[in-house]
């Protein structure tokens, strides 16, 4: 996709949700390797606040709301961890294990669910806590997962990668980077994925440890 796309679009594309197709598994892929797996849960809000499983230490879930939209912010840390598991508030936060990552997701439970993920981030290049101006084209923009009678892994490892400039408030570039892992940007601020529900019961997330950064064609 050329990068100026965004930028391009007419007026009344803005209008119009565009999602992209995932990437295809990679033939090479052990699934049954090591790997870290995270489920999100999709609740009705009168179950909310009933979920027990917000209390353990050693989930592997969060929770977010069936049909609303919520902020999955991640970081990297020491450790994979469910940070916050309740989404239901509109946020939650997930901690990465350091290094890189083959990741695949699939949506399961109630048939015809789907979810719209779409990556966001922001960056802090002068130190006061602030996001900056920046461009972000992520290799994967808004992707759509959804229930079917077999569910498959998808390959979504670009949610993770990205081209980015980073401009002065001048409107001179301050810095840039291509096909990199977003958590190896130097003055990143905050990571999230913009988590859009549509009956969504459960999305399986699995993250594959790899030896470097993941290859993925921009689309």
């Amino acid at each position: 996709m050329n990068k100026k796309y965004l930028w391009g679009i007419a007026t009344v594309a803005l209008l119009i949700l565009a999602t992209v197709p995932v990437q295809a598994l990679s033939s090479v892929q052990d699934f049954n390797g090591p790997h870290y797996n995270l489920n999100i849960i999709g609740v009705s809000k009168d179950k909310a606040a009933d979920v027990p499983a917000w209390s353990n230490e050693n989930r592997h879930t969060m929770f977010v709301p069936l049909e609303k939209k919520t902020n999955l912010y991640m970081t990297e840390g020491t450790n994979f961890a469910v940070l916050d598991a309740n989404g239901c508030n509109g946020t939650a936060r997930f901690q990465l294990a350091p290094g890189y990552y083959e990741v695949y997701a699939r949506a399961v439970g109630t048939p015809h669910g789907k979810v719209n993920i779409t990556p966001y981030a922001e960056f802090d290049t002068d130190g006061d806590g602030i996001a900056n101006v920046s461009t972000t084209d992520f290799y994967l923009g808004t992707i759509s997962l959804e229930h079917t009678k077999k569910p498959v892994w998808q390959r979504v490892t670009g949610l993770f990668l990205a081209d980015v400039w980073l401009w002065n408030e001048d409107g001179t570039l301050y810095d840039s980077y291509t096909n990199t892992w977003i958590f190896d940007i130097p003055k990143l601020l905050a990571y999230w994925w913009d988590y859009d529900n549509n009956g969504c019961k459960v999305l399986q997330v699995r993250f594959y440890p790899v030896n470097e950064t993941p290859v993925v064609e921009n689309t």
